[in-house]
């Protein structure tokens, strides 16, 4: 009989086509320790990324000598770390001032460092660092045209996007969009149009299959009585671009919401072809917790976010390494790297986690 050879034959081949989109969905990720940064301590929103497959992270802050809850002084640095040949050290050069919190991103080998702040101000300098015959070579970019911190940025092409923020350590959170074709520098930034949505600060973004999504962060919110409190958004946006009369004009859809708050998650990794990893940040319960001493620590709850159908999926609980928040995530060799960052508030860590 040949039906039953049919059968095996259509089976055999529909094995052939989705055995590899099977294995994708259900191999799990690979979640190791990467070698920490040299220091006890650890420092939140670090500048890093990666320049001829060297590894780059700098500035920062941290509480060196106290606690928030102890009296301590929190204490930014102007410190650049390399990281190569299986070793992290510490490079004689320094940045231009102790700043962090700002936004890096590698491009063609060049790490950028995008605004930030200082103890008592926020930048609006931008430059880049190219890691040549060991030395540091800083070139200076168009600056930003107001200060910013605590903004989020993505690199899609040749255009660097800058979303949200606040310009001064007073103001309130901006729903403001830049963008620097860096293919055409001496143009200087350019002012997109903004998401369909409030302003914020420290959101996440990331990119994927040609497309910038910015997700969450947090704005200040006002209860029954006029008391200010962390708003922890939950409205996630696709960004397309398209650059017609010399200029360049941005696309905005808005998607499926998180499920949970990402306030200062950092950059999203694309993890595998077709999802997004979210790790990490803060959200609306832990926002609201009011004794840093016994603060639980960041929520470890994993998800993806499948961009092509706009759908999201609950992992589990990362249960090896500790969630942070204010720091850099960067795409590294065939891995991302979590690196250094805040575990509670006011506590650093020195680790980096990999996950591939």
């Amino acid at each position: 009989m040949r039906f039953p050879r049919l059968l095996f034959s259509v089976y055999f081949f529909l094995t052939l086509i989705f055995s590899d989109d099977m294995m994708a969905q259900t191999t799990p990720l690979t979640w190791s320790s990467f070698p920490s940064l040299p220091d006890s301590r650890g420092f939140a929103a670090m500048y890093a990324g990666v320049s001829h497959g060297t590894l780059l992270a700098m500035g920062g802050a941290n509480f060196p000598d106290k606690f928030p809850w102890e009296g301590g002084t929190k204490k930014w640095y102007d410190h650049i770390y390399a990281f190569s040949n299986g070793k992290w050290q510490l490079l004689t050069e320094k940045l231009p001032q102790a700043a962090g919190y700002g936004v890096t991103v590698s491009y063609k080998d060049q790490v950028i460092l995008v605004g930030g702040c200082t103890s008592d101000s926020h930048l609006s300098s931008v430059f880049s660092y190219e890691w040549i015959n060991n030395k540091l070579v800083k070139k200076d970019l168009p600056a930003l045209p107001e200060s910013l911190a605590y903004m989020a940025g993505s690199l899609l092409g040749d255009c660097l996007v800058i979303m949200g923020g606040t310009s001064s350590p007073t103001d309130s959170p901006l729903a403001r969009a830049l963008l620097l074709d860096l293919a055409r520098p001496e143009k200087g930034w350019q002012r997109i149009n903004a998401w369909p949505g409030p302003e914020r600060t420290l959101p996440a973004s990331g990119v994927f299959g040609g497309r910038i999504f910015l997700m969450g962060g947090e704005t200040t919110g006002l209860n029954a009585f006029g008391e200010k409190f962390r708003d922890i958004l939950l409205d996630n946006y696709e960004l397309k671009l398209n650059y017609a009369d010399e200029k360049w004009n941005a696309i905005w859809k808005k998607m499926a919401p998180i499920p949970r708050g990402v306030s200062a998650a950092g950059t999203l990794p694309q993890i595998r072809p077709d999802r997004m990893l979210i790790w990490g940040g803060v959200d609306a319960v832990t926002a609201q917790y009011r004794t840093p001493r016994t603060h639980p620590g960041i929520g470890r709850s994993m998800l993806y976010y499948y961009p092509a159908n706009d759908t999201w999926e609950y992992i589990a609980e990362q249960p090896d390494f500790q969630a942070r928040v204010t720091l850099a995530v960067v795409p590294y060799k065939s891995s991302w790297l979590y690196i250094s960052g805040e575990v509670k508030p006011g506590i650093r860590t020195p680790t980096i986690v990999e996950v591939r």
